[in-house]
């Protein structure tokens, strides 16, 4: 993706993520009210161990045809297909960056305090494209880890960590 006008990013934001406890942001209409009957995908990303490419079979097929209110924000799109919004087992930390230029969106994320004693930080970078309708669909992802001192590799990269 090119940059905005002046050369720097057409739109960028970073936060924390704090999803609420009570309720999923697939549950979310764009109103912000709870609607139960907003789809989830059922599946999980899959993570290519070698070449950290993320493959999202069937997402953009429940995007196309129950028209999901989540699927209107690259934030909450993101958020369902990483599944970020399921109870974690510790105090983790994610935050988001996200980029938008025109129909297309890259959301990063970046997983914290994960409580594993060899991964520091887990990062997702998703790559969303909008339709005609205004709903984000898929196009491509890629994972990558930062390992802690002295457990392997200081950056993020697809590879494992001692």
């Amino acid at each position: 993706m090119s940059g905005g006008r002046d050369g720097g990013p057409a739109h960028a934001r970073h936060r924390l993520w704090r999803p609420g406890p009570a309720v999923r942001c697939d549950a979310l209409e764009s109103s912000g009210h709870p609607d139960p009957g907003d789809a989830t995908w059922p599946d999980h990303v899959a993570l290519d161990n070698e070449t950290g490419a993320l493959a999202a079979p069937g997402f953009n097929a429940l995007v196309d045809t129950a028209a999901p209110g989540w699927a209107e924000s690259p934030e909450t799109t993101a958020a369902e297909l990483l599944d970020l919004n399921t109870p974690f087992d510790g105090p983790i930390e994610i935050y988001l960056q996200q980029q938008t230029e025109e129909s297309d969106s890259v959301v990063t994320v970046t997983l914290t305090r994960l409580g594993d004693d060899s991964v520091e930080a887990r990062r997702f970078r998703v790559v969303l494209t909008r339709g005609d309708d205004g709903r984000y669909r898929f196009v491509s992802g890629e994972w990558s880890q930062r390992c802690h001192s002295g457990r392997g590799h200081r950056s993020f990269a697809a590879s494992n960590c001692s």
